[in-house]
């Protein structure tokens, strides 16, 4: 099945190759997201809001994505503004997204973790240690307690690498998305003087 041109084909076939990066970013998020929430409910705890916020947008995210396509392919000339708007709502969800998750992951060092030869100060590393086992001993298996995204990526080098390319992705979903909403605009622009009257006497 041809790809729609909409008066423009090289960059319809790139709108529609941005389009499956952004679905693989979020099924990569989601992945991720999901595994980290089991994990943390698992001990009874409830999970830090920054992952369960970054889970439910990046769903609804995938779920319009997906729906995208297709309508992208039916030549939804008024559809591409709309789809524009969407794009422009998501990136700037994304971007809330990589501030909020990355605030406390920016200055997490995951190689330091777990490894003893780390260039690491023995006062901070017990500090550290002291704060985080207080921490856990408080709010462990009771119902509604909390510990904060950076208490969970930094009890494990897997937690850490896990969250921090949780981050990645949705730095990564905000390059995408800027790119989507730049094509969409462009090729909407684009069919509209195609199919123009007269087009071909220009």
């Amino acid at each position: 099945m041809q790809i729609p041109s909409y008066g423009a084909a090289p960059l319809s076939a790139t709108f529609l190759i941005v389009r499956i990066l952004e679905l693989i970013s979020m099924v990569a998020i989601v992945g991720m997201t999901a595994n980290f929430v089991a994990e943390i409910v698992s001990t009874g705890t409830e999970p830090p809001k920054e992952i369960v916020g970054t889970l439910s947008i990046t769903s609804i995210a995938a779920l319009y994505t997906l729906l995208s396509i297709p309508f992208f392919w039916a030549h939804a000339n008024i559809g591409l503004l709309v789809m524009t708007a969407a794009d422009v709502l998501l990136l700037l969800a994304f971007v809330i997204v990589a501030v909020v998750v990355g605030k406390p992951l920016s200055f997490l060092n995951c190689l330091a973790i777990d490894n003893p030869s780390a260039a690491v100060t023995a006062a901070v590393t017990a500090a550290s240690a002291s704060a985080f086992t207080q921490s856990v001993t408080q709010n462990l298996g009771k119902s509604g307690a909390a510990l904060t995204l950076g208490n969970w990526a930094g009890t494990t080098r897997g937690n850490c690498l896990e969250t921090k390319a949780i981050w990645g992705f949705g730095i990564a979903l905000c390059v995408l998305f800027t790119t989507s909403a730049v094509l969409l605009p462009t090729l909407w622009y684009k069919s509209k003087r195609a199919s123009a009257p007269g087009k071909d006497f220009a």
